[in-house]
């Protein structure tokens, strides 16, 4: 639904920059297309790259028709928040109408769907725009049966601590390195913000439980089947967070890993939403490790730390901690590259 010609504005009101804006900034990071504005109120007047270090300088403005005026030609709006529950809050809907007026058509990665929306839906036919649910799923997915074992495909999991720490970054660049250096590899997405950047995937968590495991062993044959040698999975969730836990082991299982890549937010101390204490990485690496199913056994073989907000040295600091306690290659793929993980993965 995105192609490498289509301008986006990135709608992020009272949230750029923050935690819960991760899917605008990894589309402006890694989109198929350009990020030509941006909409938050709180941070009207700036450049995206004062916001967030290493984004490049894309306006910010207060309102969709500012934006829309500083580029004609864009022509899609893309929701680059996600707010507690994945919800769409009901104050957005006055800035989706003017979205459609303007002739942008929508892409919407929350749970509830704007499609289904009758006075939305009837305003978009209108104005003959498209509204791309990116969760919006028939379900009509296998039951998982270790079908992977018959395929020849490397397959790399990223993992992790927490939520919203990086794991699909992670992936991402990981890819990317694996790419540059001549690897025929592909990035799996398993979330909205992966399927927006990748054109491909399936949004695991919208997914009938009983098919979750079969969904991304399908999506990951698909892979194999075009030839590619290695396959990047974007990971969900954490396997220890009482919220997210189921969708991390159906996607652990139905993806048979060979190797995992263990990613933790530098500082984080509790699990997302909650009063519950982080364990260690190395409680971690055995917990990822045990559960790994007989016919595969899975090894973390790196770790992959988001030092965001962190100086340099500070960043310097928290990798040589993550490698001195864990034994294993640590590092910040977006800060450095993705090259000392990749070369753990292929070890």
């Amino acid at each position: 639904m995105i192609t490498s010609k289509n301008k986006v504005i990135i709608y992020a009101q009272d949230s750029f920059g923050g935690e819960s804006a991760k899917t605008g900034i990894g589309f402006i990071r890694y989109g198929l297309c350009e990020t030509v504005a941006i909409v938050d109120k709180k941070c009207v007047g700036k450049k995206a790259s004062e916001v967030v270090s290493g984004l490049s300088p894309i306006p910010i403005f207060s309102s969709i028709d500012d934006a829309k005026k500083h580029r004609t030609d864009a022509d899609i709006l893309l929701i680059g928040i996600a707010p507690p529950g994945g919800r769409f809050p009901p104050d957005w809907i006055p800035d989706i109408k003017k979205s459609i007026k303007n002739k942008l058509n929508i892409v919407n990665g929350l749970h509830d769907f704007l499609s289904s929306n009758l006075e939305i839906k009837v305003m978009a036919e209108k104005e003959e725009i498209f509204i791309w649910d990116v969760r919006k799923t028939d379900n009509k997915f296998p039951i998982a049966n270790a079908r992977l074992l018959d395929y020849p495909i490397q397959v790399v999991l990223t993992v992790g601590t927490d939520a919203a720490i990086g794991k699909m970054t992670v992936a991402l660049e990981l890819t990317k390195s694996a790419k540059k250096s001549g690897k025929a590899a592909q990035f799996v997405a398993t979330g909205q913000t992966g399927m927006m950047i990748s054109g491909a995937g399936i949004p695991i968590d919208a997914i009938v439980g009983d098919f979750m495991a079969g969904a991304i062993e399908e999506e990951i044959i698909k892979v194999a089947k075009q030839n590619y040698d290695y396959a990047f999975v974007e990971g969900q969730g954490s396997i220890l967070h009482p919220g997210w836990s189921g969708v991390t082991l159906a996607l652990f299982h139905g993806s048979l890993p060979h190797k995992l890549i263990l990613c933790h937010k530098a500082g984080r101390e509790y699990l997302k939403n909650t009063k519950v204490k982080i364990n260690s990485l190395n409680d971690f690496i055995k917990v990822y490790e045990t559960i790994s199913l007989p016919l595969r056994q899975a090894k973390v073989v790196g770790i992959g730390l988001n030092t965001f907000g962190l100086s340099e040295k500070q960043a310097k600091d928290a990798i040589k901690i993550a490698e001195d306690e864990t034994g294993l290659p640590a590092d910040d793929p977006v800060k450095n590259s993705g090259e000392k993980l990749l070369q753990a993965c292929l070890r």
